[in-house]
């Protein structure tokens, strides 16, 4: 008899990937392998102090990125406050208000940009 016709030769020869699959579980294995949060330099996290200011003193929209171990996580509003000593900032936004810590924000833009 054939080796595939005995004990478990029927299932060990038809194994078998299709690309589709191959690609789902590449991007699942991505998804479950924590980021690493990007480091700023200066230039940046200061033209993003400055559009955080602008916010609270102009009015001006803006969108905030923050970090999340999965993925960037986005809202737009305005900045009503700014606590520098408990590094925090309190965005208004159509749903409502909230509490983000600035030491999370990757990426700060213009939200009508």
């Amino acid at each position: 008899m054939s080796k595939k016709l005995q004990q478990n030769g029927i299932f060990e020869s038809s194994r078998m990937m299709l690309p589709e699959h191959r690609e789902a579980y590449i991007i699942h294995q991505e998804q479950l392998a924590p980021r690493t949060r990007p480091s700023l330099d200066a230039q940046a996290a200061e033209e993003m102090s400055r559009l955080l200011s602008n916010s609270m003193l102009l009015g001006d929209a803006v969108t905030i990125t923050l970090f999340h171990e999965h993925d960037d996580i986005r809202f737009t509003g305005q900045v009503l406050r700014l606590d520098s000593p408990a590094r925090t900032l309190k965005l208004l936004m159509e749903s409502g208000t909230r509490d983000i810590q600035m030491n999370l924000i990757t990426d700060v833009v213009l939200a009508n940009e």
